[in-house]
């Protein structure tokens, strides 16, 4: 029987994914058996440091409990299936806290794990690696100096650390994991914090520091009441270039929609019909055909949302404005308030996503139309993918009683400690060990969207050329493949089509083998 040797490197959600769809696709072929060694620091695989099942309860993801789903074709229960023991009952629509996503992750790599077929043998490492070093078609890992026929690189979100930043005094590159990153230690109560950033990780920040310390939030007629513990800082300041915060996620249940499920398909269908046309562009045929779709769904004046994007990208907000656009953002959220074209912009760019995302992934577009791109998701992400409607009125609350501070967003106030609540770009220039020394060594290219390129089976593409034996599946490629931040296993299918592709590689070589 012929072996193949393979590597997984991270195996938070996209590794579990992967390793999922191997074990599937191995199963299916028993003629030939597979080496599994799966590099994962975390105490945790499937669930990464992002989704630590002990992080405080208080952190809650932006994404529905009813789209998370770890696995493909019914071989295991979803999150809402898997969660039906829960003391408190889950709906579709929920923001569940993303400990308990943790724990679901984690148990679902540990039943991968326990259901592994016979011909696939998984060897856990959990020394992180330090470098993945090109041999012919061939990967050598260090530091456990191991060699494989193919190597998956699944790492995700990193710190962007660098070595400056950590010689500064006081300085925190990320707050994940957030129970070893924020601890009383290392942000004492009382003291005064700045946090880089103003979006879905500055908000998990303060959360940590008031909230999950201890703080009590209670329902008020217009969002939250807090009553501090004491152990808070006296003052968390974000930054951020623009100013412009993020928009809340409706609360399905006390939210009317303005349009019915007929609308939307008519407008997919129009969609569908422009990115059919030859020659299309993002900037002169897929986003105008967004900014109409907008003005319809309110029965807008046509170039009404136009123009409020354009005023929005120009401005950088005050203090004042902050507030303004958080509260008028949130009473849309509660049902309290008539949408705006903030919101249909939104909902438009929600409703639409994955046509966008199967338009624009493995696809070269010219560099004028990328740059637009970039600029636009960048607001929409804003817009569209903020936090829930209950983390903004949080957000709200403390800013009003003083604990955070919307005045020294140009980042020039004084701190006793500094916190990074950024997440790096995609890109050359912000990846960290071991895809820097592959792109450094010619093995990764960037493409003009600005991340990895990959192909649809996940093989990475050299400067010269496909790079036999080297995969890449996740945050790293963003831009090359859109939207890998979603928990979603129906939005992509490269964990499948990677394993289906290593599974096919093993019997043509050993087809190879026996012709000889």
């Amino acid at each position: 029987m012929s072996e193949t040797e393979i590597a997984i490197v991270g195996c938070g959600p996209k590794g579990l994914y992967a390793l999922d769809s191997l074990c599937e696709a191995a199963r299916r072929s028993a003629e030939h058996r597979f080496t599994v060694h799966i590099f994962e620091p975390s105490t945790h695989p499937g669930a990464g440091p992002i989704y630590d099942p002990h992080q405080p309860e208080v952190l809650l993801m932006n994404f529905p409990a009813g789209l998370i789903n770890a696995w493909t074709g019914g071989q295991g229960p979803s999150f809402l299936e898997w969660a039906t023991k829960s003391p408190k009952p889950i709906d579709a629509g929920d923001y569940v806290p993303r400990a308990h996503v943790g724990r679901y992750l984690f148990w679902s790599f540990e039943r991968v794990v326990a259901q592994a077929p016979s011909n696939v043998r998984l060897i856990r490492h959990k020394t992180p690696v330090d470098a993945v070093v090109r041999k012919g078609d061939q990967s050598h890992i260090s530091p456990e100096n191991i060699t494989v026929d193919h190597v998956l690189i699944t790492t995700g979100h990193q710190d962007g650390f660098r070595q400056s930043e950590a010689d500064t005094r006081n300085y925190i590159p990320s707050p994940f994991p957030i129970n070893q990153r924020l601890t009383q230690t290392a942000v004492p109560p009382n003291s005064t914090v700045r946090c880089k950033g103003f979006a879905l990780t500055f908000i998990d920040t303060m959360l940590a520091l008031t909230e999950a310390r201890g703080g009590v939030f209670t329902l008020s007629a217009t969002g939250y009441n807090y009553a501090p513990s004491g152990q808070e800082p006296c003052r968390i300041a974000p930054f951020s270039r623009s100013g412009r915060p993020m928009r809340a996620k409706v609360e399905a249940a006390l939210f009317t929609q303005p349009q019915d499920d007929a609308f939307w398909e008519d407008r997919r269908a129009d969609l569908s019909h422009i990115l059919r046309t030859p020659n299309a562009t993002f900037t002169h045929d897929i986003w105008p055909a967004f900014l109409s779709f907008a003005d319809q769904v309110l029965g807008n004046a046509s170039g009404t949302s136009a123009d409020f994007f354009i005023h929005r990208t120009k401005t950088t907000f005050t203090p004042d404005e902050i507030r303004q656009d958080l509260r008028i953002g949130y009473d849309i959220a509660m049902g309290r308030r008539a949408q705006d074209s903030a919101w249909a912009l939104a909902e438009v760019w929600r409703r639409c996503y994955p046509q966008l995302i199967n338009w624009i992934s493995h696809r070269d577009i010219g560099p004028d139309d990328a740059h637009h791109f970039r600029q636009i998701a960048a607001e929409m992400e804003r817009l569209a993918f903020g936090p829930p409607a209950q983390n903004i009125g949080k957000l709200i609350t403390l800013e009003q009683a003083g604990s955070v501070s919307f005045d020294h967003m140009s980042g020039e106030a004084a701190a006793d400690v500094t916190i990074n609540a950024t997440i790096p770009p995609a890109g050359g220039a912000e990846l960290s060990a071991p895809l820097d020394g592959l792109l450094r060594d010619g093995h990764l290219s960037i493409g003009t969207m600005g991340g990895v390129r990959v192909d649809k089976d996940a093989h990475a593409l050299a400067r010269d050329g496909t790079a036999k034996g080297l995969s890449i599946i996740g945050r790293a490629t963003e831009g090359c493949v859109l939207g890998n931040d979603t928990l979603s296993r129906s939005l992509h299918d490269l964990p499948e089509n990677w394993a289906a592709a290593v599974v096919q590689n093993a019997r043509q070589s050993n087809a190879l083998e026996h012709s000889l």
